[in-house]
């Protein structure tokens, strides 16, 4: 099973939680891809990822990002030990993305989208949000 197609069954499973249902609508559209590297996918301790993601949510309510699920991965987050490690796999499209995080077991432990971005402002948005500037 192709990494997208994995995320889309992990999101069915949770498909009770809003975050889920918006990960698997962005996941529909077709130009969106995955944007990691499946051998060694990106990981951090669980305390590292809380600490970040607390600043990205200030930041997304301050420029008016909307990134749903973000509030869902920070409370999912804080309930992991702090030295637990998450993989994180970024899925992206010209005008939006979804950041999946998995525990060590391989389980989805949360899922974050970026919607609605002009093709300037994701750039610079996505870029932030997504941990890669």
């Amino acid at each position: 099973m192709d990494v997208k197609n994995r995320l889309v069954s992990a999101l069915q499973a949770h498909a009770a939680n809003e975050w889920a249902v918006v990960a698997l609508s962005a996941l529909g559209n077709e130009h969106v891809v995955f944007a990691g590297n499946v051998s060694s996918g990106a990981s951090s301790t669980a305390a590292d990822l809380l600490r970040v993601y607390r600043l990205r949510q200030a930041h997304c309510r301050e420029q008016g990002i909307e990134a749903c699920g973000l509030a869902e991965l920070i409370e999912s987050l804080s309930a992991h030990d702090a030295n637990d490690v998450i993989e994180g796999q970024p899925f992206l499209a010209p005008t939006g993305a979804v950041h999946a995080f998995w525990n060590s077991s391989g389980d989805l432990i949360g899922c974050v989208t970026i919607l609605g971005l002009d093709a300037e402002r994701g750039r610079r948005n996505l870029s932030f949000a997504l941990g890669k500037g």
